[in-house]
């Protein structure tokens, strides 16, 4: 029988590649159509992966310029990211919305929780509607963002107080649209922390949003294929809205020229009194920070900073105009030392992320033992800078550290607060070293002074002292006695 089977078989085979000229035809139609299927589903895997790596990832020093196998493989995950159409945390490209009166409305709703941003929301309206916003859809889902009826309810209100709250009103769906993608990053964030599902918090965001909560979460989060799910499609999408590091900026991010800006130095003060406190944005263009970091991680953007820069006047603001540059050139050389030239968001040796957390603290370590890793632009670390810091901007990062990772705003903020407010290894913060005659040397001995300085390692230390040499170049001013260079 088993022989009788094997001849069938080959009978049939041999049927299907017999020379026949309609048959051939029809096996070649059928490989043609089944290439883009293939192609498809190999982007795909590259996708799943690259949305993996980028849920993955220095004390805040040591080891984030040293180059090892961890690093490269975090400038890959960066890379694949990219391909599935970034985070979503570029500069927002005002220009790319069709109605430049919903663009303010955009940027105001996406304050309304650390992981959306204008990008991510452009890209979920445009998806839904392509800007419609009398558009009707099914089960009763209407507006700009096709909110069904409960959701709206639920998380609409008059938010341009026209006197009625509607979601055909473009501004109201605008606002709920937010409200309702905000308390599902919350549901999502809680089912991460607690293990329940794997995957990225946007992703798993974006997920819930088109499949409901308890989908994602029986499933388990992100589904072994992503390829055609919402997601990756709004995903798609982000570059359209994102702005190129080499366009012009096309929103209020960036700052006047120096000429007209009123806070560059007090109006009522001798500009030429090295005591004033100043604007210190003045002094860095989108353009200049551009070209400083060309291989940064999007999520580091030009308006991250000088929101962050907004809220520590003095910083880059003390003194006169070589010394206010100075301390910009100085701070960013140190930040593009301890993250890869802006590259990295976390540290990248995950062996040391159990290492932060002092648990002889009376608030201990509530986010975990491996919480308080390496994050942002300065790499804070311990649980004892979370809180700090948290306490300093009025934000929970004791509990919450990844606020550092999900919000370049805060991410830049508590490097800035480290700078102005802490003094290390040192015996005065970066800012005064700097701003008081102690020259780069002293911010390398606030930072990381315990492991580079007195010879400690003088690579390191050099490394840190030509990137700013490279920036003071580029901001137009002498990096100051060479003695004072190293520590």
């Amino acid at each position: 029988m088993a022989v009788n089977k094997a001849r069938a078989a080959h009978t049939a085979a041999s049927s299907i590649f017999k020379p026949d000229a309609t048959k051939l035809l029809w096996l070649f139609v059928s490989m043609l159509g089944a290439f883009p299927l293939v192609v498809l589903a190999l982007l795909a895997l590259v996708v799943l992966l690259a949305i993996f790596a980028m849920a993955g990832g220095s004390q805040m020093t040591s080891n984030s310029a040293e180059p090892d196998d961890t690093s490269d493989q975090a400038t890959h995950a960066t890379v694949l990211i990219e391909l599935s159409g970034g985070d979503g945390r570029g500069e927002f490209k005002a220009t790319a919305v069709p109605d430049e009166d919903l663009v303010d409305p955009i940027k105001a709703a996406a304050k309304k929780c650390t992981l959306l941003t204008p990008v991510i929301l452009a890209a979920q309206i445009d998806y839904a509607s392509q800007w419609d916003a009398d558009k009707e859809g099914p089960q009763g889902r209407k507006g700009l963002s096709q909110l069904t009826p409960e959701v709206f309810d639920e998380f609409g209100e008059d938010d341009d107080d026209s006197g009625e709250a509607s979601v055909l009103d473009a501004e109201d769906s605008i606002h709920a649209h937010a409200r309702y993608f905000c308390h599902l990053a919350d549901k999502t964030g809680q089912l991460l922390k607690d293990q329940k599902v794997a995957g990225d918090h946007l992703s798993l965001t974006l997920m819930a949003w088109d499949i409901g909560l308890e989908t994602v979460e029986a499933q388990g989060g992100m589904p072994v294929l992503a390829l055609g799910t919402y997601a990756f499609q709004v995903r798609g999408l982000f570059p359209k809205y994102t702005r190129d590091a080499d366009e012009e900026s096309d929103t209020d991010d960036s700052p006047p020229e120096p000429d007209e800006t009123a806070t560059a130095l007090p109006a009522q003060d001798d500009p030429d009194d090295p005591t004033e406190d100043g604007d210190g944005a003045a002094a860095l263009s989108a353009s200049s920070f551009a070209a400083m970091f060309p291989n940064r991680n999007s999520f580091y953007t030009y308006a991250g900073l000088t929101d962050a820069m907004a809220k520590f006047p003095a910083f880059a603001g003390t003194g006169d105009e070589v010394t206010r540059k100075r301390e910009l050139a100085a701070f960013l050389a140190n930040i593009d030392h301890e993250s890869g030239g802006l590259v990295h968001i976390e540290e990248i040796n995950r062996a040391a992320w159990g290492n932060y957390c002092d648990a002889g603290q009376p608030y201990g370590c509530p986010a975990g033992q491996s919480a308080y890793h390496g994050r942002g632009p300065i790499q804070l670390s311990w649980n004892t800078n979370y809180k700090a810091a948290g306490d300093a901007l009025g934000l929970d990062l004791l509990n919450n550290p990844d606020l550092v990772r999900e919000d370049d705003s805060v991410a830049w903020q508590t490097a800035l607060w480290f700078w102005m407010t802490q003094s290390g290894a040192g015996t005065t913060t970066a800012h005064s070293a700097i701003t008081g005659g102690g020259g780069f040397g002293e911010t390398i001995r606030t930072i990381n002074g315990a492991l580079e300085c007195g010879g400690g390692n003088p690579a390191q230390v050099q490394a840190r002292v030509e990137a700013y040499q490279r920036f003071t170049a580029a901001l137009g001013v002498e990096p100051g006695d060479e003695s004072t260079l190293t520590c």
